[in-house]
């Protein structure tokens, strides 16, 4: 699909993947795919995927750094890693590709690390500054999308429904 990935996170439940992507419907082939296959492999039948994935739109690359961030500390926020030093060995995102302890051909670190310096070993000392700085910022809402914060919160989507208005979606989705 001539797709490069950046960041990645495997959580319990959800995935988050930050890709730039040559072709439009590589997220919803990789899903349908992974569904069928399940099927088949479980003989189970019907939906298997209830919410249809969310792809949110990067246009700039300090947001994509700060998405980067946000998907790899999601394992300690989620309270699976304990902190930035352990998530350099865990084996469900992609922060530990970015700091040097594995090497995965598909996820493409040096373009992230570029951004820090040209020099490798520095590169990876100021993403990992970058990172850490990032733990006390906790869940946050401008890097995720979602309809209750594109109209000003759950409260405001209400009354505007209330009002007979409906928002189909956040414009970054």
């Amino acid at each position: 699909f001539s797709t490069r990935c950046f960041s990645w996170a495997l959580m319990s439940n959800h995935v988050h993947l930050l890709l730039r992507t040559g072709g439009a419907t590589v997220t919803r082939r990789l899903l349908t795919r992974y569904a069928q296959e399940f099927n088949r492999r479980y003989k189970h039948h019907g939906e298997l995927l209830h919410n249809r994935y969310k792809s949110v739109l990067c246009e700039q690359d300090p947001y994509l750094l700060e998405l980067v961030r946000y998907i790899h500390l999601n394992p300690i926020r989620a309270g699976i890693v304990d902190d930035v030093m352990l998530l350099r060995d865990y084996p469900w995102s992609g922060h530990s590709a970015l700091m040097g302890r594995v090497e995965l051909e598909w996820q493409d670190a040096a373009y992230v690390l570029g951004f820090f310096s040209e020099k490798q070993k520095e590169a990876r000392a100021g993403y990992a500054a970058f990172v850490a700085k990032g733990i006390d910022d906790g869940r946050r809402p401008d890097l995720t999308g979602g309809l209750d914060r594109f109209v000003g919160g759950w409260k405001a989507l209400r009354e505007l429904r209330r009002e007979g208005l409906r928002i189909k979606g956040d414009e970054r989705i």
